[in-house]
């Protein structure tokens, strides 16, 4: 039946409507973007208006001074008479393998000819003693190769293409294949011989009866690829369809003969158009915060309680839980839109429909015309329940059924949900907000603006609805740490905004305000307006009294160094760094040991770009050693186990910003979520802190910090030297640790500035420098050598106790090549273990690591002692 045109257009139909069915029609009919070759969202809705340019040229060619010829789009089409006669010959089966060769050959010839490509066959040699037979090859200036490959379907049943064998009647000459490579499928072919050649070819087109893969080399080792299927293509004949077609697969496109080659455009705008959304969803989320907050303190008025006259504290802390509530939306936004990770269950009916956020984000449009309407507060109540499911998990308790209750059965059209140990979702972690009434009107507005892209500009001003399933951990990264150097406050009187002339507002960018009193300072073209629907200023911007604003105001950002770094960037930098480190004879299980530290981690963008590289070098190397390829269709599996183990045990980060640490810990679970796994835990490995600022293990040597030193050789005029990093510390002889030592460097202010507001300040600071750092007599010298010992040996006792714990809080995770056996413990015992152990502040003894912070956080004390403070910092203690 296969065979037969008619039922095959049949076939057709029936995948249409299951594509229909679950939501996953194609963007082209007979394109199909496998794991994401370019994103889906950028195939289905942007593709088109790239391709304009490229199309644009092939009708400006076409009408050239030789008369016009067909354009690639058209050589296509014009194939579809000779592709039906293909397949009624082909389907019926008859004559020799050798005869049915040729006719297929037949059909690729023409296809390659009106892609741009000459027909050439030919054996061409690969890794070993073995040829493949080779329909066509292009290189292009830059050294860049294209192979054509053709898979002979011997019973025209249009399999996949990457599982069929070569044939003996494909080769060229008369000698005879290697029968070794006979065996072998074209999958395991090209990867295994092609792609591991010398000078691999960058692309490769693999044709079948039916279908056209194009592979690349970089993608190919994700099994990301796109197959054409002929029959849809050329039996709908759509003209969309056939540009995108012709465009992503004709020669000039892949390997042009000079210029940038149009695949790596397309790749390129794929990746800005997923930052174009998330820059979206940065205004949205702004708003948002506002909205939230002005909500809030309306509840609070109607408690009777004045939010100004309880001080910038509760802006902040306004601010801090309007955050969190968005990314929990945000959150959910994201892994609903991925059941294939398993954690939100929202194939079944049950979650979906009483549940899910995709439900409440159905209401996004619906009006809400009453006044009883709009002060409702169902959203709030349900978004409450979701943030108990996904804090406490579900599992629904089996029933008795039969008279003596002796037949058990679960709750028929129910669903399970496992939970999530993570602090953006703990309890009582947005007091305000659970204690205020946020009515239907403002949660509706909310989800709409997480929900829809901005107006675009002109008439329509229509709005495109955000997929989520299309962005990804980097760009929902871009929207995090755009707020994070945003500030909450409220306004103490009538409020009005105001920009420098000539500029135009931009809500992302800093704000200004001026009062009632300051306005008639400013010109007109300083003021900032509020438009009618005709586009035209209709009054000025005004934020009454006690409203909350969320803004970035002077210069917060440069501040608090909150830039993101676009994914491009870090995957280029990544890339070269892992170069350097990932040798090619480094083996795969030493990939799984390295270690990764982001010293300002932001949330994790660096981190889980690490991540995915390592987790798809480890896999690529555990293949080539163990002599097999993991099935296509596990492929993703096994990627996402090596990003869960190398994420839960080798990624280390601290942030000055305590929210861009939780940020970091979601954000690297999304990347390396496992259907099965445990939920990662950054106990020991994410910190809040300083990591520009502070002590190490460097030290001096004794002679340069004792009396009798020349002034040139005195410690604190060279750097300290470093400690080797190591499992067992060890303290050279005549050491002294760096921060047991002074430095002129301690409370130093030399700005002109702040010498005429705090002069008498400045001379006592001064004077007490030059008696801070005094060389040591012999006798100190010796007593700051028998404390560094000291503190090596609580050095030694705290790696060691880190090392336990460390052991008693990791769990086993399986992956590709390596069986990792151990126990699963629960978040909350990690937890426990963690605040008893190293980190523990209710013992009766302090541990090493508490006695060692300590002294370092007063040495790095006297660096930032207040100049305006009433007290002079300490005196240098002596063994005296």
């Amino acid at each position: 039946a296969g065979s037969s045109w008619v039922s095959r257009a049949y076939l057709w139909l029936l995948g249409r409507a299951s594509a229909v069915a679950t939501g996953k029609a194609a963007a082209f009919a007979g394109i199909r973007n496998e794991r994401e070759f370019y994103s889906d969202h950028y195939l289905a809705e942007i593709l088109s208006k790239d391709l304009r340019e490229t199309v644009k040229r092939w009708r400006e060619a076409a009408e050239g001074p030789d008369g016009k010829v067909p354009t690639p789009d058209q050589r296509l089409a014009a194939l579809s008479g000779h592709y039906r006669a293909f397949r009624s010959r082909f389907g019926e089966r008859r004559g020799t393998a050798q005869e049915r060769i040729r006719i297929q050959s037949d059909w690729h010839r023409r296809q390659l000819e009106a892609l741009g490509y000459r027909w050439e066959p030919r054996n061409e040699p690969v890794e070993g003693e073995a040829e493949i037979p080779v329909l066509a090859g292009v290189a292009g200036p830059a050294g860049e190769r294209l192979v054509a490959l053709g898979a002979f379907d011997a019973e025209a049943e249009d399999l996949d293409p990457l599982a069929l064998r070569p044939h003996r009647g494909q080769f060229a000459g008369e000698a005879p294949p290697d029968p070794e490579l006979l065996s072998e499928s074209w999958e395991h072919i090209v990867t295994r011989r092609l792609f591991r050649l010398q000078r691999p070819p960058r692309w490769v087109l693999l044709l079948s009866c039916g279908q056209t893969l194009l592979l690349e080399r970089g993608k190919w080792a994700q099994n990301r690829l796109l197959r054409f299927d002929w029959d849809e293509i050329l039996g709908r004949r759509d003209r969309p369809t056939l540009q995108a077609a012709a465009a992503l697969l004709h020669r000039e496109s892949l390997v042009p003969g000079s210029g940038a080659a149009l695949a790596d455009q397309l790749d390129e705008n794929s990746h800005r158009h997923a930052f174009g959304v998330s820059a979206d969803l940065k205004y949205a989320l702004r708003e948002a915060i506002e909205l939230l907050g002005n909500e809030a303190l309306r509840s609070l008025r109607k408690e009777g309680r004045d939010p100004l006259g309880e001080g910038p504290g509760l802006a902040r802390e306004l601010s801090l839980e309007c955050l969190r509530y968005l990314y929990r939306l945000l959150f959910l936004f994201y892994i609903e839109a991925r059941p294939e990770l398993g954690f939100a269950p929202v194939n079944a009916e049950a979650y979906r429909r009483g549940y899910s956020l995709e439900r409440l984000r159905d209401m996004e449009l619906a009006r809400l015309s009453s006044g009883v309407a709009l002060e409702r507060n169902h959203i709030q109540q349900s978004l409450a329940m979701l943030f108990r499911l996904v804090r406490e998990g579900f599992h629904p308790k089996p029933v008795t059924t039969g008279v003596l209750g002796t037949g058990r059965r679960h709750l028929s059209r129910t669903f399970e949900m496992r939970k999530l140990d993570s602090p953006l979702f703990d309890e009582g972690s947005t007091p305000l907000l659970d204690k205020a009434r946020l009515s239907d009107e403002v949660l509706q507005k909310v989800i709409r603006l997480l929900s829809l892209t901005r107006p675009a500009k002109g008439r329509a001003r229509r709005r495109g609805r955000i997929s989520y399933g299309q962005l990804g951990i980097n760009q929902l990264g871009a929207v995090y740490e755009a707020l994070l150097s945003f500030q909450g406050f409220l306004a103490e009187e009538d409020l009005y905004e105001v920009q420098p002339e000539n500029t135009k507002r931009d809500e992302l960018r800093e704000s200004w305000f001026a009062t009632q009193e300051e306005l008639p300072r400013y010109r007109e073209g300083e003021k900032v307006f509020v438009r009618d629907r005709r586009g035209a200023p209709a009054k000025h911007l005004k934020h009454r009294k006690g409203t909350f604003l969320y803004r970035l105001r002077g210069r917060d950002r440069k501040k608090s160094a909150s830039y993101y770094t676009p994914e491009s960037l870090t995957r280029l930098v990544v890339r070269h760094a892992l170069r350097e480190v990932v040798t090619d004879d480094m083996p795969a299980a030493r990939i799984l040991d390295l270690t990764v530290c982001e010293p300002a981690m932001g949330s994790a963008a660096f981190l889980n770009e690490a991540v995915n590289q390592l987790a798809a070098k480890y896999l690529d190397r555990r293949q080539r050693e163990l002599g097999r390829r993991i099935p296509r269709d596990r492929y993703d599996e096994e990627l996402q186990r090596a990003r869960h183990f190398i994420a839960d045990r080798n990624v280390f980060g601290a942030d000055l910003n305590p929210v861009a640490m939780e940020l970091a810990e979601v954000s690297l679970w999304l990347n390396s979520i496992v259907r099965d796994g445990h939920v990662p835990w950054f106990g020991y490995q994410l910190v809040t802190g300083n990591s520009l600022v502070g002590a190490r293990r460097a030290t001096y040597r004794r002679e340069e910090i004792e009396v009798g030193a020349k002034k040139a050789a005195l410690w604190f005029n060279r750097a300290p030297d470093e400690l080797a990093r190591g499992t067992e510390p060890q303290l050279p002889g005549g050491s002294v640790y760096h921060f047991l030592l002074p430095d002129p460097g301690m409370a130093s202010y030399r700005n002109r500035f702040v010498k005429t507001l705090e002069p008498d300040a400045m001379k006592r600071f001064a004077a007490w420098s030059r008696q801070f750092c005094k060389p040591f007599s012999s006798e100190d010298a010796e007593e700051l050598e028998r404390l560094s010992g000291a503190a090596d040996r609580l050095w030694a006792v705290h790696v060691d106790q880190l090392a336990q714990e460390r052991k008693l809080t990791s769990d086993g995770v399986r992956v590709f090549g390596r069986e990792t056996q151990g126990r699963r413990t629960s978040n909350e015992l990690k937890e426990r273990i963690r605040a008893q152990g190293v980190y523990s502040t209710e013992a009766f003894a302090a541990s090493p690591y508490r006695r060692l912070k300590l002294v370092m956080d007063y040495w790095c004390a006297l660096w930032h002692w207040p100049l305006d403070s009433d007290t002079t910092p300490p005196p240098r203690a002596t063994s005296t």
